[in-house]
């Protein structure tokens, strides 16, 4: 329902209240589009550019040698310098970041509406606001307290301590398991999400018990009944919870850096980012230097142009997630009770 009705936008007032609100929200609109344009024609401008005319809305010279990153790898090594600036080529974190958020979405989602499901539906009442009290307080605990703990049970799995616990009366440690440097020590503690499975039982409270029990007569099983009712009808809101895993995972960058931080082939981009960064940060471009290493790496396109390519790099995939799940988004919104 429009706020205003058509009869009554005649009126001076009315049109008056109607320009207001579409200057303010263009204005909204404006501010968030610039930042994103600034990205995109910083990328494509030299990195001299950048410097003299930081502000300037369109560049000059526009050259792709920041994006000539994507094919090649950059090191150099000289008096001041001597490192790694990127080892692989860009494809390759790339791909480690589709794989650790494919990995999250493909864990998370199903284990998140796995356990709304069996809050739901299985339980009874009591029970039921016990777990969904014990998962939902998680969402209480900020994720830098929990990162050293974590940490520790990632390093040797099962057992959450600075070190193997020995088996009693004996030298040797019990068995255990390290998932530091590997793809599954980032995916793994993302396989559940409270804020997710908040979305989830808002939806699957609106689903009519006697649907369940009717399958349930029929002979069907509890997996049965949730693969081929329940997840169907969950449809926008699955929409939602995945366009939310992927996005959380596609931008994590804390996990990824502390569990993969001795193996650069499986960074993800948000990592090489942050590397990029701290680096340009320690090393300007307009400061001049006569160091052949710090020229060979102003000729590659390292600079802040190559950053901005990068981010806008990263951007790309969030974008055409929201193109591909943007009706059922909008539908999950609306059913999630977001108004």
């Amino acid at each position: 329902m429009p706020l205003i009705p058509r009869v009554g936008r005649k009126n001076a007032r009315a049109r008056l209240l109607l320009l207001g609100i579409s200057a303010v929200l263009w204005t909204g609109v404006l501010l968030h589009l610039f930042p994103f344009w600034w990205m995109v024609v910083s990328s494509v401008k030299p990195t001299r550019e950048i410097f003299e005319r930081p502000f300037a809305m369109w560049p000059e010279n526009a050259s792709a040698a920041s994006y000539s990153l994507l094919f090649s790898t950059v090191s150099a090594k000289g008096m001041n310098l001597s490192l790694d600036v990127f080892r692989y080529p860009m494809w390759v974190y790339l791909w480690n970041s589709v794989l650790i958020a494919g990995g999250t979405v493909l864990l998370q989602v199903p284990v998140t509406a796995a356990v709304a499901y069996a809050i739901t539906k299985l339980h009874t009442p009591g029970w039921s606001k016990v777990l969904f009290l014990f998962c939902i307080g998680t969402l209480m605990i900020p994720g830098e307290i929990s990162t050293v703990p974590r940490f520790l049970l990632l390093s040797h799995f099962p057992w959450p301590t600075p070190e193997v616990p020995r088996i009693p009366l004996t030298d040797l440690e019990l068995p255990s398991f390290s998932f530091v440097g590997t793809y599954l020590g980032v995916i793994l503690p993302a396989g559940f999400s409270a804020f997710n499975l908040l979305l989830f039982k808002g939806f699957f409270d609106t689903i009519p018990d006697d649907l369940i029990d009717a399958a349930r007569m029929d002979g069907a099983s509890e997996a049965r009944v949730f693969r081929h009712i329940i997840l169907p009808l969950a449809q926008p809101i699955l929409a939602v919870t995945v366009y939310f895993a992927f996005t959380a995972a596609w931008n994590s960058f804390l996990t990824p850096w502390i569990i993969l931080m001795s193996e650069q082939g499986k960074w993800p981009l948000s990592v090489v980012l942050y590397k990029l960064q701290v680096f340009l940060t320690n090393w300007q471009p307009s400061q001049g230097s006569m160091d052949p290493a710090a020229q060979k790496l102003l000729q590659s396109g390292v600079g802040f142009n190559a950053l901005m390519a990068l981010s806008v790099v990263e951007s790309i995939p969030i974008f055409v997630a929201f193109l591909v799940f943007r009706e059922q988004l909008m539908k999950g919104v609306r059913l999630s009770g977001f108004r």
